[in-house]
């Protein structure tokens, strides 16, 4: 392998996974009733079993990875493999993980052979799952880890990540909607269509009434936005039998194209609760030219 390929697990692929493909990564971590847990889940009833939780009115948090604890992991690596390593982190635009990193990157490459060169994903569960997999490709294609990480950079600006929260009265005990706007909105059954911008922030592009809308906004952003040539198409659940709709429905604009539905972990669940959907797609198109 031309380097070694690491992440954190934002990208919420199975860790199972993970490891066939022998990629490494840093679990990210999140607290129910004051009980830190390593987000290790590697089966579906893992995720439902996390979600079940919020259903009983949990509310988990979240917290990141600091520089030591970045700067530990990637001193195992390099006393673990010869050769470079990239490292895919969650968006700087939704958690710090990725600056501390880098931090932490640039104090080994002080001490070190090995050279550890850090990607921002400008993305967060199927978002930075794609830069994984495009990661991956790289890797099994001999491209060196520097002119790995230059690809991804602009690869990870292609991608096109659309969200739809359902339960805005836990964006609101989470503290991420307004006491009023959670209830108004509740009651006139509005949903915000959510859009991983160009900083790899969110921004609230559209608010539909329903569910049945805010498929068919999402469904006409991608048919709108979606790369002409046939690529794998990711649909998000946060445990949502909206995610078969969504599919479904992404199938028709888009047959020539493969899909794929993929969990939303605890990190991002956490923010979202329960039965958020999503998806995200390659597009000519710049994210900054939304």
């Amino acid at each position: 392998m031309a380097f070694t390929l690491s992440a954190d697990t934002s990208c919420d692929i199975f860790r199972s996974e993970l490891k066939a493909d022998g990629i490494e990564y840093r679990p990210l971590i999140y607290t129910i009733d004051d009980v830190a847990y390593f987000d290790e889940f590697t089966e579906d009833k893992d995720y439902k079993a996390f979600y079940d939780k919020i259903r009983e009115g949990k509310m988990p948090t979240t917290s990141q990875i600091n520089i030591a604890e970045h700067e530990e992991f990637f001193e195992t690596l390099c006393e673990k493999y010869d050769g470079d390593i990239l490292h895919i982190t969650l968006s700087s635009g939704l958690s710090s993980t990725y600056t501390s990193a880098c931090a932490a990157a640039d104090a080994v490459n002080e001490r070190r052979g090995n050279r550890v060169y850090v990607v921002d994903s400008l993305g967060a569960t199927i978002a930075t799952r794609q830069v994984v997999d495009e990661a991956k490709r790289l890797r099994d294609s001999g491209v060196s880890a520097a002119q790995a990480a230059d690809s991804l950079k602009e690869f990870a600006n292609h991608l096109h990540t659309w969200f739809m929260p359902y339960d805005l009265m836990h964006l609101k005990r989470g503290g991420r909607v307004s006491g009023p706007s959670a209830y108004i909105g509740t009651a006139l059954h509005i949903k915000p269509i959510i859009f991983i911008n160009k900083n790899g922030g969110l921004s609230v592009m559209q608010k539909e009434l329903g569910v049945g809308k805010g498929i068919r906004n999402m469904t006409d952003k991608f048919k709108k936005f979606g790369a002409e040539t046939p690529h794998k198409v990711y649909i998000a659940s946060a445990d949502s039998d909206l995610a078969e709709e969504l599919l479904m429905s992404a199938k028709a604009v888009r047959p020539d194209c493969t899909y794929e539905i993929g969990w939303i972990g605890p990190v991002i669940g956490a923010h979202t609760g329960c039965n958020a959907v999503g998806i995200s797609f390659v597009s000519e198109k710049l994210r900054a030219e939304i």
